[in-house]
């Protein structure tokens, strides 16, 4: 599944950020008081863009999308390919509310 096509304009930007290396455009999509789970929770800008350098930009992931599981392009199947980081498959869940992403659930 190609990136362009996912439903959601803001969780494309999510991925797309994320496979061209732009931590700056990453976190502007996120609300002040969002969340990320990535084994741990991470809440709020700073502790978001901590993970983000250390665990996504600091290892140039890129994500794969492979399907969407949910009508609203919210749920994204896919594969994490990286450099000196975890490679294999993951589910992204975002919840997005007033055009921003309040919560990242990465499993």
């Amino acid at each position: 599944m190609e990136t362009a096509s996912l439903r959601s304009s803001l969780v494309r930007q999510a991925i797309e950020a994320i496979n061209q290396d732009k931590l700056d455009d990453f976190m502007a999509l996120f609300a002040p008081d969002a969340t990320l789970v990535d084994v741990s929770t991470y809440t709020g800008f700073h502790q978001i863009r901590d993970w983000a350098q250390r665990e996504t930009f600091g290892v140039h992931v890129r994500f794969q999308p492979q399907s969407e599981k949910n009508a609203e392009g919210t749920i994204i199947a896919g594969h994490v390919q990286s450099v000196g980081g975890y490679n294999g498959p993951a589910t992204f869940v975002f919840t997005l509310r007033e055009g921003a992403i309040q919560s990242l659930d990465i499993s």
